[in-house]
């Protein structure tokens, strides 16, 4: 067969391959109850198409050619990864994604619904070494005696210096009931501690009392049980009196769904709090009962940062007239994805779903737009330099690129590198100058200076990316200033 005949047939049929050979066992990341029986999935008749196994024929012979032929030994293991690895590619959708084993699938759920094992330990990149940026109160690390400011050596022996903070996290972490061994430098005295690992839970519900009896309500993220946390500081905070709540979602990434829409069920009036569709039709509407009877005023705080199940919430109560909206326009992620196991032990992330507002409004690349626009910048150019960012290329790929590598994670950071004022230019090639650009910029932020797009200098560039875009103005928080003014006219 031509190699070029081959390599055409090769794209067109890596979708047919991957989903001919998915078990129907689903592990749901995001998901609405009753939305994805067997109807909400999609079934392929493979066996009945003639056309279908002419070209898993060939698709076959093109493997094993391949195989056979390539200048240095590869498996078929390999070139199968990369098959399935390309139909995610060819989505050109930044949130679906390919992972090689379930264990990598199984990580991102743990990082959704905020509950993993290990000891307990918020930890922080510090020039270079894994520091303790505080135990989490109540867990092994707490009980231990781990402090806050003491730099991790070792982990079960492993000597962390060069691993990055995500290697020294997953040394962390392992089953419930497991013993993990830390070497600890405090002071420069050496200590170690034998721990034992258990269910950790991250609190994302935080509440207080504001003055004018306004009941502030932080949300970080939708795991598995905030929307219990959420019901219990709306409660408390009534309880002791307050008339108005401020609920803030600024910088919430999102999580899962159905907690989204429960903390919507305890507020909203009877009516319908999201739709979604699927390839133009909508498949499922998911409704609130109307039994919350909260009868308080509510601000709602989102940002650009608010995002996904963030969107949910927001669109529901500025279109149920719940709450009255105030910050910066969302995201505009209105995709919802689900963890789909495949026969072979990888997994996939696959965005399944577009959500929509009670009145049917897009999310995705629209975001919700705030009743009151306030910014937290003097900066005058926010909004050019918004749209520019939007436009940027997604950090999304399970690569920590080097020097030499392409790709683009190297092309997204360029371009962010490039807005902070580093002398880079985005070709999408980690060449001489990025790398120096990169080393700088973790240099400048108490990050392992080695030159490499790690997932930990990833994440921080795209914060200092945001940042730099909409700066709070000298520590004040102008927003939230707004909200607590409009919860007073409204008590």
């Amino acid at each position: 067969m031509d190699p070029r005949v081959a390599r055409k047939i090769a794209r067109v049929v890596a979708i047919i391959v991957a989903i001919a050979m998915i078990v129907t066992s689903f592990s749901f990341v995001i998901f609405v109850p009753g939305l994805f029986g067997m109807e909400g999935s999609v079934v392929y008749a493979a066996s009945a198409d003639a056309d279908l196994d002419r070209r898993l024929e060939d698709l076959r012979e093109y493997i094993k050619y391949i195989q056979k032929n390539y200048k240095d030994q590869v498996s078929y293991d390999q070139l199968i990864d990369g098959a399935f690895a390309g139909v995610i590619d060819s989505l050109g959708d930044p949130y679906s994604v390919y992972y090689g084993s379930s264990t990598e699938g199984d990580d991102f759920i743990e990082s959704v619904t905020g509950e993993f094992s290990g000891i307990g330990v918020s930890l922080e990149n510090y020039k270079g070494q894994c520091r303790v940026v505080a135990p989490i109160p109540g867990t092994p690390a707490d009980k231990s005696g781990i402090k806050s400011g003491d730099i991790v050596r070792k982990v079960n022996g492993i000597d962390l210096t060069g691993k990055t903070l995500e290697e020294a996290v997953s040394l962390m972490r392992g089953e419930e009931g497991t013993k993990v061994t830390l070497e600890i430098d405090r002071d420069g005295k050496i200590l170690k501690f034998t721990l034992t690992r258990a269910k950790i839970k991250n609190i994302s519900v935080n509440s207080t009392m504001l003055d004018g009896n306004i009941g502030y309500i932080q949300i970080t993220s939708f795991d598995n049980d905030s929307h219990v946390e959420f019901r219990l500081a709306r409660t408390g905070l009534i309880n002791k009196g307050a008339k108005a709540l401020i609920i803030d979602l600024r910088n919430n990434p999102g999580g899962l769904v159905n907690t989204a829409l429960e903390i919507a069920d305890q507020l909203m009036p009877e009516g319908p709090i999201t739709h979604f569709e699927r390839q133009g039709k909508i498949v499922e509407t998911y409704y609130s009962k109307g039994e919350a009877g909260l009868g308080v005023p509510i601000v709602l705080l989102v940002n650009e940062g608010s995002a996904s199940a963030s969107e949910i919430l927001a669109g529901a109560l500025q279109d149920s007239k719940t709450a009255t909206l105030v910050g910066t326009t969302t995201y505009g992620k209105g995709v919802a994805q689900q963890i789909s196991d495949l026969a072979d032990g990888s997994s996939m992330k696959l965005s399944m779903y577009y959500f929509l507002t009670p009145n049917k409004k897009r999310i995705d690349h629209v975001g919700i737009t705030p009743d009151y626009i306030v910014q937290n910048s003097r900066n005058p150019n926010e909004k050019e330099m918004a749209e520019k960012y939007a436009s940027f290329a997604p950090m999304s790929e399970k690569v920590k690129p080097k020097a030499g590598d392409v790709g683009l994670n190297v092309f997204g950071a360029q371009q962010r590198l490039a807005m902070l004022g580093y002398p880079v230019k985005a070709t999408g090639t980690m060449d001489e100058a990025t790398v120096a650009a990169v080393t700088k910029f973790q240099s400048e932020n108490n990050l392992y200076p080695c030159g490499i797009l790690d997932y930990t200098t990833m994440a921080a560039l795209e914060k200092a990316t945001v940042r730099y875009i909409t700066g709070v103005q000298n520590g004040e928080d102008l927003q939230l200033a707004k909200a607590v003014e409009i919860a007073k006219s409204k008590i």
